[in-house]
């Protein structure tokens, strides 16, 4: 009776084990959002027109998702940059880099020139 509740003991642990081993590999597999925070100024809001035409279809097909757009308030620190601030989430870095790298956003960058002025634009991952 002993060597049988051990043996299924044993099955028991390497069925946990088996478990937790399988959800950390599906964790570490899915996809992580991707953010972009933007500061900048825009100087010709009508000249943006073309950009947001050619720009916008992309980034909603490359899963886009503005999630703020707003001044920013300034809780600690110093800020030299203009106070509107833009974070914008994308399913995953990947995603946001194939939009951004790609031969049509590279174009409609080009039509927001003399229009807009970026202070920074970064992109983090998501935890």
């Amino acid at each position: 009776m002993q060597k049988l509740t051990n043996r299924a003991t044993g099955y028991l642990l390497v069925l946990i084990a088996g478990v937790v081993l399988g959800a950390s590999v599906t964790a570490a597999n899915e996809q992580k959002a991707a953010y972009v925070i933007v500061s900048g100024t825009v100087l010709d809001a009508d000249g943006m027109g073309p950009y947001r035409e050619k720009a916008g279809p992309l980034a909603r097909a490359a899963g886009i998702s503005v999630l703020a757009r707003s001044e920013a308030t300034l809780l600690e620190g110093e800020w030299p940059h203009p106070p509107t601030i833009t974070i914008e989430k994308f399913d995953s870095m990947q995603a946001l880099k194939d939009f951004w790298y790609s031969d049509g956003y590279q174009e409609a960058k080009k039509l927001r020139d003399g229009k807009f002025k970026a202070d920074f634009i970064v992109a983090v991952e998501a935890i």
